[in-house]
């Protein structure tokens, strides 16, 4: 029978998860014993509480918890069939390494306060035992994963290539520009009249023949004036936040110089939004550097796709291996619609 688990090399474990209600509401906390038991793994079984307090680390609503605990009970029965597996292998973790890990923690985490250690454990209804018992299951979950991953030299190059031509939008480049800018201020509530005949002055200058980056340091209120007006950084057009420089800046080619026009100063509101301040300024823009879009070249991103692919094949097999654990346990789940 299905019930019947054979013995020898086969894991024995079985696997109960089984939630009752007095109403129907199965998650109301006040229906929910902590110490009931949601699972059992051999020897080891998973009481509702464990599982409750992992998603109230996340601070998980009423309903997340519905909706998601079978993913942490999951979770949970994952590990413990892992740690089967290391125990079957004969393996185990010196108690001197442990007791290092705890003492790291213990520093790390909690600054060496064991009092604050203590309240913490406190908090989430633990004892030190329990904690040390979490522990050791966390370095032996640790390194049967890590015994799984894959080494980056496994990807091969060509699997990269394929990758890179599946993927083209994962690796696109915006077009981006690199803006000079003169900026003429309202410092003493100057009418944009004022403003703008001191602008044009300017442009004709420039017209003449004085460069863009020395009537820039000569000229006008911007914050860049000390770099000639240069922004120093290529953005994207949308990265741009007035509405009227982006207007400019779009139809800008490399070396242009455009005429001046007016911008409505934006200012952040007390409400931590950003909107319009009621001042303006006169700017005359030029584009020192323009990129076009494209796509980022295969080598600048080979490492980043390595890194994808081992994370990918180490899932698959991390999943794989678990499977193969559960094909010889008979496993039941009952969770609530």
């Amino acid at each position: 029978m299905g019930n019947k688990i054979n013995l020898g090399n086969r894991i024995l474990f079985s696997v109960f998860v089984v939630f009752f209600s007095n109403s129907g509401q199965i998650f109301g906390s006040e229906l929910i014993e902590v110490n009931r038991v949601v699972a059992k793994v051999n020897d080891r079984i998973v009481t509702w509480g464990e599982i409750q307090s992992a998603m109230n680390l996340l601070s998980f609503t009423d309903k997340e918890k519905k909706e998601r605990a079978g993913e942490f009970v999951d979770g949970k029965i994952d590990r413990l069939l892992s740690i089967t597996a290391f125990k079957e292998k004969g393996m185990n973790i010196p108690e001197a390494y442990i007791e290092q890990q705890y003492n790291k923690k213990l520093i790390s985490e909690f600054n060496g306060d064991r009092k604050l250690f203590r309240d913490f454990l406190k908090s989430k209804g633990l004892s030190q035992l329990e904690y040390r018992i979490e522990l050791e299951e966390e370095i032996i979950y640790s390194h049967m994963l890590s015994t799984r991953r894959r080494l980056k030299e496994e990807i091969s190059p060509e699997k990269v290539e394929t990758y890179y031509k599946e993927n083209t939008d994962l690796f696109k480049t915006e077009e981006k520009i690199r803006l000079g800018e003169i900026a003429f201020s309202q410092i003493a509530g100057e009418p944009e009249t004022v403003l703008l005949q001191q602008a044009h002055k300017v442009l004709k200058d420039i017209k003449n023949g004085q460069s863009f980056q020395e009537a820039a340091k000569l000229n006008g209120q911007s914050p860049f004036r000390e770099k000639s007006g240069d922004w120093g950084v290529a953005v994207s057009v949308k990265e741009i936040r007035s509405e009227e420089i982006r207007k400019i800046a779009s139809s800008l080619k490399k070396g242009e110089v455009s005429k001046p026009f007016i911008v409505n100063i934006l200012e952040r509101k007390s409400d931590n939004t950003v909107g319009k301040s009621g001042k303006i300024a006169v700017y005359i823009l030029t584009a020192l550097e323009r990129t076009q879009s494209g796509r980022k070249p295969l080598d600048e991103v080979r490492s980043q796709i390595e890194r994808t692919l081992a994370s990918q094949i180490e899932a698959e097999s991390h999943s794989k291996w678990l499977s193969r654990l559960k094909k010889d346990a008979y496993v039941r789940i009952s969770l609530p619609e």
